[in-house]
């Protein structure tokens, strides 16, 4: 067994000297694994045989036995970071939940240059990343709440296992079998919390088009990925109305899919109100867009602690919101939600509704702040449903919250 001050200090091969390896050695170059069939991912011009790569480990495929295998050899590896791995793979072989992908962590099992080195095994999960999966079949609504469902379901039981992924993003979730029976498997668990380890900072922060603005690596606990959450099914609720959403960035019809994203970028986050995205959604004035935007906007203007558990709408749900809004009245005047100087903050007791210039010129949506220099003395317009209240602004006001 390689002492683990001595895997700290070995210089552990690039993803070219790995895949050089492999074409040398194949199987033969493993212990416990000897013998097993390297599949390449590509065969020309020359073959290559990684599937991807990540901060920590470049990640192969391979049979054995009958069985498929996500073989992850580590770029880079620390004692603290191998301990974490151990801790992980245990603690999930006791949990037997469907969105898991077995791992082990299996030390000592590739030779290089006369050196034993550790490689984590998990099982290979056959399927599509759900960005491809969703590109499939974004005409199907029924399906595009299917997976709302589901990830609203995963969100769940993480925290009922005490367990945070920490990376939730196009990359990490894969739709595993056919459109009218699927699951949603999640993999990478490079920076995963689980209960009882004895960390208390996480070793990456995720994708920003996923993550809250404001997440640092010591918001490293069960409830981690709830923000994430909210953005993937926000995201699906905005396609099922529009789906020109989902164009390339590039396209004509200029759309807002970078490719690596769900819709929105973490430049959406830092500023809601002046998002151009935000305000295309809220367009459609939808009573569950409405829901799961000001949800999302509400997270983005507070900190990470203040993201609830995600859930589905449902008309229930938007009463409840509305009357969760009327009673953090409080919490928007408060140093927690300070409103800038010079600013005079508008909200709403029913959400997300626009507010309009006398001529009928659009503003913007509450919450939103205003600049008390242009808009004192000025008259505003806040309209829900057939509703319509005229609003006096003057340089003496900080909060005003429109009820409906």
């Amino acid at each position: 067994m390689v002492e683990i001050q001595n895997i700290t200090m070995t210089k552990f091969p690039t993803i070219g000297e790995y895949n050089q390896l492999i074409i040398q050695k194949g199987g033969a170059a493993f212990d416990s694994l000897f013998g097993i069939e390297f599949i390449a991912s590509k065969s020309y011009p020359i073959k290559i045989f990684v599937f991807g790569s990540g901060a920590f480990a470049a990640v192969f495929k391979g049979g054995l036995n009958g069985n498929y295998y996500a073989i992850r050899c580590f770029l880079s590896i620390e004692d603290e970071t191998i301990e974490r791995y151990r801790i992980i793979c245990n603690y999930l072989k006791n949990i037997h939940s469907s969105w898991i992908t077995n791992c082990e962590l299996i030390e000592d099992e590739i030779s290089f240059k006369g050196k034993w080195l550790p490689i984590l095994k998990m099982d290979w999960v056959d399927g599509l990343l759900i960005d491809k999966f969703v590109k499939n079949n974004i005409n199907n609504n029924d399906l595009l709440s299917q997976i709302q469902q589901k990830l609203v379901a995963i969100s769940q039981d993480l925290e009922h296992h005490n367990i945070g992924h920490g990376d939730l993003q196009c990359g990490n979730i894969i739709i595993s079998g056919p459109p009218d029976d699927f699951d949603v498997k999640l993999i990478d668990y490079d920076g995963m919390y689980v209960d009882g380890l004895p960390y208390n900072k996480s070793l990456e922060q995720g994708r920003s088009e996923f993550q809250h603005p404001r997440r640092t690596s010591s918001d490293y606990n069960s409830k981690m990925d709830r923000f994430s959450v909210w953005v993937i099914v926000t995201a699906l609720e905005a396609l099922k109305y529009d789906k020109s959403l989902w164009n390339e960035v590039m396209h004509r019809e200029r759309g807002f899919n970078t490719l690596d994203n769900f819709l929105f970028t973490n430049q959406d986050f830092l500023n809601p109100n002046e998002s151009r995205l935000f305000r295309r959604i809220q367009e459609r004035n939808e009573p569950s867009l409405n829901f799961y935007l000001e949800k999302l906007k509400y997270f983005c203007s507070n900190d990470i602690s203040k993201v609830s558990a995600p859930k589905l709408f449902e008309i229930s749900n938007a009463t409840e919101y509305s009357d969760e809004l009327n009673s953090n009245s409080e919490e928007f005047r408060s140093n927690n939600y300070e409103i800038p100087n010079g600013k005079i903050r508008i909200i709403s007791n029913v959400g997300s509704v626009p507010i309009l210039s006398t001529s009928f010129q659009r503003i913007g949506f509450t919450p939103i702040d205003l600049d008390k220099s242009i808009y004192s003395g000025k008259t505003i317009v806040v309209s829900y449903a057939n509703e319509a209240k005229q609003i006096e602004l003057t340089g003496m006001q900080n909060l005003i919250e429109v009820n409906f």
